[in-house]
């Protein structure tokens, strides 16, 4: 097994876990929850990927992540988001880092994004609620654009759309780069 990378994630409905299980499996590594994890843990490895949901804007568990990282001696940070939105969605996917990493972070911090899905079932009562009112802003809204026909039919129910084929360009990093 290679300790000198750790992946380190936090899941709510189960497609980040999932991700974070894959990419350890590939890189042959150790897949940990942050809730388990300490800076002393991540200090005994060489990469932390770090993966989340994007929730309301914002990546799910990145700002612990950052800081656990900022504190451990570790020397690489990977960063990966799941979520709902489509791969083909690259600008939206952007803008999306913007609302958590600075400029200077977008360069420094290899980040990547995989598409996933909804787990109604798995969301709390205030994470459906409010997918609920953004389904139903969509769904009142003139001149839809493709996106946001897309985005109607996606937020009606349950899915997934996970595949392992996603975590390519990130292993495909890792394996070129840091091993």
């Amino acid at each position: 097994m290679n300790d000198s990378i750790l992946v380190m994630y936090k899941s709510v409905t189960g497609f980040t876990e999932r991700y974070a299980r894959w990419i350890a499996e590939d890189l042959d590594c150790e897949a940990a929850d942050i809730k388990d994890l300490s800076a002393e843990k991540l200090s005994g490895c060489e990469t932390v990927i770090f993966g989340g949901r994007f929730h309301a804007g914002r990546v799910d568990g990145l700002k612990k992540a950052k800081e656990l990282f900022e504190k451990s001696s570790c020397k690489n940070l990977i960063l990966f988001a799941t979520g709902a939105t489509p791969n083909s969605a690259g600008a939206i996917i952007e803008e999306a880092w913007k609302n958590d990493l600075t400029p200077e972070e977008l360069s420094l911090y290899p980040h990547f994004y995989m598409q996933s899905g909804l787990r109604y079932e798995k969301m709390s009562f205030g994470d459906r609620a409010m997918m609920k009112v953004f389904a139903s802003m969509v769904k009142r809204k003139k001149d839809k654009t493709d996106y946001d026909k897309a985005m109607e039919k996606a937020l009606g129910s349950s899915y997934d759309l996970s595949s392992r084929e996603f975590i390519s360009p990130l292993v495909s990093y890792v394996t070129a780069r840091i091993l």
